[in-house]
């Protein structure tokens, strides 16, 4: 069994996918906007040709996918989802909380925790939930 993560923003992606490429040093290789499965027979808005109806990164041996939904599609942005980052290089593990950090909201600074030496929570700038935590 897989498990992925699935993000999804209404005009947001593509920066999105940005930001996180940076961060953690992934490129998104797939990415296709729903004006390249237009049809005659289903005509898409112009609104919508150039966002993101589907694209992925591999953070961390993890796939992680995203998508525009359209406005005419409920979309409810909350905290139910957050992504866990896990690993042993503390100086790794501190750059990308910072730079998560960058325009959104530290939840738990960065701190020794009784399961962890180093654990903090944040809320990126594009209002996703982040756990990092040094095993």
């Amino acid at each position: 069994m897989t498990l992925n993560v699935y993000l999804n923003f209404r005009t947001q992606s593509r920066d999105a996918i940005a930001f996180y490429e940076e961060i953690f040093g992934t490129k998104c290789t797939d990415l296709m906007t729903y004006g390249e499965i237009e049809t005659d027979e289903e005509p898409i808005e112009d609104s919508l040709k150039n966002l993101v109806m589907n694209a992925s990164l591999v953070i961390d041996g993890v796939k992680v996918m995203f998508s525009d939904v359209p406005k005419s599609m409920p979309l409810t942005f909350g905290d139910n989802i957050t992504l866990v980052i896990d690993t042993s290089d503390e100086i790794k593990l501190t750059k990308q909380f910072q730079q998560l950090a960058e325009g959104g909201n530290i939840v738990m600074p960065l701190e020794k925790t009784f399961w962890s030496e180093k654990y903090g929570q944040v809320t990126d700038k594009f209002g996703i939930g982040w756990q990092l935590n040094l095993s």
